[in-house]
């Protein structure tokens, strides 16, 4: 005889207490974008996780991928503070300049006394200065591409914190057997990992989350552990989502890890783990809780009618029946939702063709900008919606005339035609 969950153990939804006892007792494996993460937030932010991450002891591992991901990564999380500084610091002179003039023109129209002047000029200058020490003041110590790792204050602790705690390399032959299932499970719509079906530029192509989570589930198995996987991707190939809300980890994952240890898989975010921070006896900062929820809540860039049409006008040279899917929708009077076909290829389908776009034509377009997922009551990906922005210019747009030649070489691999 069985119970209500038997056979269903990725739909038992867990409360506080179980996932502090998992922060407590568990395994906990770390992606590589946690690891970014650390050049990403503020000062602040940056040492709580840290020492979070350091409470762990021997129960925190960094996959073998997940430290390939963070090398590889590492400097564009670095970025060019000294460019951005430079730049910004050029147009507050602009400012500058442009509000001590506008200044002298309203003074002379209104006969203001020369003394009066003086000292509005004066505030101005002195405004100008205090932004021009902040800036300054902020790129002191700022690490830099070409900081050595022993003045980069991130990788000294990352050194001692992740020493002896990083799992091995399978192997080229077992790796490359494990790229190969990957692989099938991409093309099978397998969580994790088939949203990022576009990837290709590296030798695991799209598979680095599948190979983050198979030795992740490896590991805990091994020591004979709960699971927790800490990472900042939100994608609905990771989470089950209600909404706007994260119940858990895909049911498919909790009963795949499950099945394979008979223990209990549970994910995390960064802003989740630091709010359950006293499970650890550790205290953060709440204002690095809001710090690690801003990067995950800021708004996507606006969508201009120019990169909007830009788009389309890419599908439709791509691939006509994703074009046609996509007006169709567009065109509806209410819902604007276009359902996939045979799974979520929607979303990896726009981050290809923008992809296009940004090597093409050096355009920059977030996805949800243009379309967003829909979740059924049980957490299924059950559609997705354009956004009223993208919509609305596709609604103003002819179409393009059906006679020229497809070109079909951006299509992702693996990736099935999606229709309304």
């Amino acid at each position: 005889m069985h119970g209500l969950f038997d056979s269903f153990e990725g739909y038992r939804i867990v409360g506080d207490a179980d996932k502090d006892q998992a922060l407590q007792s568990a395994l906990v494996a770390v992606d590589a974008n946690v690891l970014l993460s650390l050049y990403r937030y503020n000062r602040r932010t940056t040492e709580d996780l840290l020492a979070v991450l350091e409470r762990l002891g021997d129960r925190l591992v960094v996959p073998h991928q997940a430290l390939r991901e963070f090398h590889r990564n590492r400097m564009s999380a670095i970025g060019n503070p000294s460019g951005v500084a430079r730049e910004t610091r050029e147009e507050l002179g602009k400012s500058r300049a442009a509000a001590a003039e506008a200044m002298r023109r309203w003074a002379r129209t209104v006969a203001l006394d020369d003394a009066d002047l003086r000292r509005h000029e004066q505030a101005i200058e002195e405004l100008f200065d205090d932004l021009d020490i902040a800036i300054v003041r902020t790129e002191t110590g700022r690490v830099r591409a070409a900081t050595p790792v022993e003045q980069d204050p991130v990788m000294r602790r990352l050194l001692a914190l992740l020493d002896g705690r990083v799992l091995p390399h399978p192997g080229e032959r077992r790796w490359s057997e494990l790229v190969a299932e990957g692989t099938r499970r991409i093309a099978e719509r397998r969580p994790p990992g088939y949203l990022d079906a576009a990837k290709t530029a590296h030798p695991e192509g799209a598979t680095g989350d599948f190979l983050i989570f198979w030795q992740s589930c490896e590991a805990a198995r091994e020591r004979g552990l709960d699971l927790v996987i800490v990472t900042n991707d939100e994608k609905e190939d990771w989470w089950w989502r209600h909404r706007s809300e994260f119940v858990g980890p895909r049911p498919e994952l909790v009963k795949e890890f499950f099945d394979l240890s008979g223990r209990r898989l549970h994910l995390l975010r960064v802003r989740d783990l630091l709010s359950r921070s006293a499970a650890l006896d550790v205290e953060v900062s709440p204002a690095s809780v809001e710090d690690a929820e801003r990067d995950r809540s800021a708004a996507p860039a606006a969508l201009t009618a120019d990169a909007a049409l830009a788009l389309i006008r890419v599908i439709e040279r791509v691939d006509p029946e994703v074009a046609a899917a996509v007006r169709e929708a567009a065109a509806s009077d209410d819902t604007v939702v276009v359902t996939p076909a045979d799974g979520p290829g929607l979303s990896a389908l726009i981050a290809a063709y923008i992809d296009f776009l940004r090597l093409t034509e050096g355009r920059t377009i977030p996805v949800p900008a243009v379309v967003r997922p829909v979740f059924g009551d049980g957490g299924e990906l059950v559609a997705h919606r354009l956004t009223p922005e993208f919509a609305a210019v596709l609604r103003l747009a002819p179409a393009m005339p059906p006679a020229m030649p497809p070109a079909r070489p951006a299509r992702p691999p693996n990736q099935p035609p999606v229709r309304g």
